[in-house]
């Protein structure tokens, strides 16, 4: 019977090593089962000669189809990720123009609480910071120059002073009024020549 090395091992002069195959009738049939239960030769199936085996060394068919199938599945996964990424540049989720989404509670008259979401940059950001740190006088004065709606927004949203509220609001709406008087007098202008 031939048998499959698992550990080193020398017999007869003949060292073999992890894999090899012994053959017949160099190892003893008493001696045999005293080497398989200490893990260093395992029977060979004679039919397909190196079948898995408790070890679990494998033919190389076996190992090849391993290979082949593991080739198959990494393309299969390269292939997902690579369609992922299509999708993320559809999105345009990668790039970043640097403005930041705040969700704000609106204000609502009976009506099911509602919530707005705003997109501020880092700058009004650090202007609602700065008028919240002020106290009420010096934070409505500063509310006044105020010329963007976020920053007013966020600020009568967030600042719980009454003070700010009512100067936050009356910005937004001398901003407002302003923006209309602009357009009507647009409407109202006519081309003139120059002659």
């Amino acid at each position: 019977m031939q048998y499959l090395c698992l550990k080193q091992l020398t017999v007869g002069k003949i060292t073999y090593h992890l894999g090899d195959t012994i053959p017949d009738d160099v190892i003893l049939p008493a001696r045999s089962e005293k080497l398989i239960r200490s893990g260093y030769i395992s029977k060979l199936d004679e039919e397909t000669q190196y079948s898995k085996n408790e070890s679990g060394l494998f033919t190389q068919e076996q190992v090849d189809k391993m290979i082949a199938e593991a080739i198959v599945s990494m393309k299969q996964k390269e292939e997902e990720l690579q369609q992922v990424v299509a999708d993320l540049k559809k999105c345009k989720l990668a790039e970043n123009d640097g403005t930041i989404s705040v969700s704000v509670k609106k204000e609502s008259d009976g009506v099911k609480e509602q919530i707005a979401i705003i997109l501020v940059t880092p700058d009004e950001i650090q202007q609602v910071f700065s008028i919240m740190q002020q106290n009420a006088d010096e934070g409505s004065k500063a509310i006044a120059a105020i010329q963007s709606e976020n920053v007013l927004i966020l600020l009568h949203a967030a600042d719980s002073r009454k003070t700010i509220k009512e100067a936050a609001k009356k910005q937004v709406d001398n901003l407002f009024s302003s923006n209309d008087n602009i357009n009507e007098s647009k409407e109202h202008n006519e081309a003139t020549s120059m002659n």
